[in-house]
């Protein structure tokens, strides 16, 4: 039961996530959009016109009574934490769940204020039998200290959207449109996909998940230009040459992968390790870290050299297996033959650089994450 649970929960998540892109979508200049904080997802306007999104969403379809608690709880929320929405100019209900058709709110938005308010107490006015939940919601609302104001103040911004479709259904919307220039539906579905997963790993900050028009207007920019047409750089020479200090290379020559290759006997090579690994810390800094999408393309890029090299070591490893004195002379074949590879290119760079990629081999090795040598540590 427990995994069914976390399943839905993750699936719910996802979703949340696609309604927090098609917000992101939605976006104009100065806007920012926030997910898991005030709500499931709301979008900051610039311009005075803020929503507060709770999503909802159903494996099965599912229908939604005026008691339910999708809408009181959601209603309650809002109104317990009134001073944090002060700002919020809609609240939306976003659910997969149905109304019926004889539901009050299936009207709602042509009320006025104050039917609104005179609609909402009535539902819970006759009481019935089986209806703790319910009940309990609707006292916590209409109790000794019922603000009636501020509850009215809920209920005018707010409203359901209700029998919300699919995820690809919604996004689709948008096909004609925004995602226009992919020219077919297979790249918007892979280019849509790319965007959730930039937005999945935007890192939270003070417990606050949030996106900027300027930040999202960027990633967007940097992914569609790959899906429309081929558009990759090339790794940036700027500090190829590049001259390590003394300072520099002192301090480099305490980390873990000049360590390594010591436990190896190839004292000789560390000098042109320093040298690439430096040269590469540089160019990450200087051409990779500012920007979201190259962090993960460069973190993807790792994810394979690694793998690569950790199948190298394996063979190499298996060269020894009735010889232990075998060990340290494979341990540095294998180096050799790493550090000798043709530059693999990877998403969003072409024409790699030995510089780079070898810089990257020792980062992986100062992460723990390799050792050159092929034996069992002792």
């Amino acid at each position: 039961m427990a995994t069914n649970d976390n399943t839905l929960k993750t699936i719910g998540f996802i979703y949340q996530t696609y309604i927090g892109l098609i917000k992101c979508l939605e976006m104009k200049e100065n806007d920012k959009v926030i997910i898991e904080n005030l709500g499931d997802v709301t979008l900051i306007s610039a311009k005075g016109n803020s929503v507060q999104i709770e999503v909802k969403h159903h494996l099965e379809p599912i229908g939604i009574s005026d008691r339910s608690d999708e809408i009181w709880n959601t209603v309650w929320n809002w109104y317990n934490n009134f001073n944090e929405y002060k700002k919020v100019d809609e609240f939306i209900l976003f659910t997969t769940g149905s109304l019926s058709s004889t539901s009050v709110f299936q009207d709602w938005e042509i009320k006025n204020i104050s039917q609104k308010y005179n609609t909402f107490k009535s539902i819970g006015i006759e009481i019935r039998d089986k209806e703790d939940g319910f009940r309990k919601s609707y006292d916590k609302i209409f109790n000794n200290e019922h603000e009636i104001n501020k509850l009215k103040s809920v209920l005018n911004r707010f409203k359901i959207l209700s029998k919300q479709q699919t995820i690809k259904t919604i996004v689709c919307k948008y096909e004609s449109t925004t995602f226009k220039f992919l020219a077919e539906k297979s790249k918007m579905e892979q280019f849509v996909s790319f965007l959730i997963g930039i937005l999945l790993t935007i890192p939270i900050k003070s417990e606050c998940w949030a996106i900027s028009y300027e930040e999202f207007d960027a990633i967007f920019k940097e992914y569609s230009k790959r899906f429309a047409v081929e558009s990759n750089m090339p790794i940036p020479t700027e500090f190829e040459n590049y001259e390590v200090t003394h300072g520099e290379s002192d301090n480099i020559k305490c980390k873990r992968f000049v360590e390594e290759i010591n436990i190896i006997n190839l004292k000789d090579e560390v000098a042109d390790a320093i040298n690439d690994y430096c040269r590469t810390y540089k160019t990450i800094i200087g051409y990779f870290d500012s920007n979201i999408v190259k962090v993960k393309d460069l973190r993807d890029y790792k994810v394979d050299l690694t793998k690569i090299l950790n199948s190298k070591r394996k063979s190499y490893k298996l060269k020894c297996q009735n010889d232990d004195n075998l060990l340290l002379l494979k341990s540095q074949e294998m180096y050799f033959d790493s550090i000798a590879l043709d530059a693999k290119n990877f998403n969003g760079v072409s024409n790699n650089r030995s510089f780079f990629q070898n810089g990257v081999m020792h980062i992986i090795v100062d992460e723990g994450d390799l050792t050159w040598y092929v034996g069992e540590k002792k």
